[in-house]
């Protein structure tokens, strides 16, 4: 079963939208490849829920994060995942640095589509910003999912 997580800071609005997204999007192009999907923050606290703009976002697109709760990217979670997928490149960086093992497998969200520019945090924005973010992911990850399933296959 190929595993991806998509990383952010905190675990509370980039990556559980992206989470969702990519779930959605890799099961509907791939359904016999029964993905574990998951998310998880360099610097999340285990435990918080997605935040309520997130949550109403991924809720307009038929998703529901009311049981999403954050963890923190630990070693274990690190090893047993085939792609991290990270929102930007300072996340990516700091994953190589505590985990040298992981080259090859960490990426940022990003590279995967050709672009460079990370996917700002909206966090404390105002809710046109997470629909912003929302979007952005949505695209990005519908561009990326070829070479996602390549990649952790």
């Amino acid at each position: 079963m190929p595993s991806i997580l998509f990383i952010c800071t905190a675990n509370q609005c980039r990556s559980p939208m992206a989470e969702v997204i990519g779930r959605d999007k890799l099961t509907r192009s791939y359904p016999d490849a029964h993905w574990q999907v998951g998310s998880a923050g360099v610097r999340a606290v285990d435990g918080y829920p997605a935040t309520p703009h997130s949550a109403t976002v991924a809720g307009r697109h038929g998703f529901d994060l009311s049981r999403h709760s954050s963890r923190a990217l630990t070693p274990a979670l690190v090893a047993a995942t085939d792609l991290l997928v990270t929102m930007e490149a300072a996340h990516k960086q700091a994953i190589l640095r505590a985990y040298p093992a992981s080259a090859g497998r960490v990426f940022t969200l990003a590279e995967l589509v050709g672009e460079s520019a990370d996917v700002d945090d909206p966090i404390g924005g105002p809710l046109e910003e997470y629909v912003q973010t929302y979007a952005l992911l949505d695209g990005w990850i519908g561009q990326a999912v070829a070479r996602m399933a390549e990649l952790a296959i």
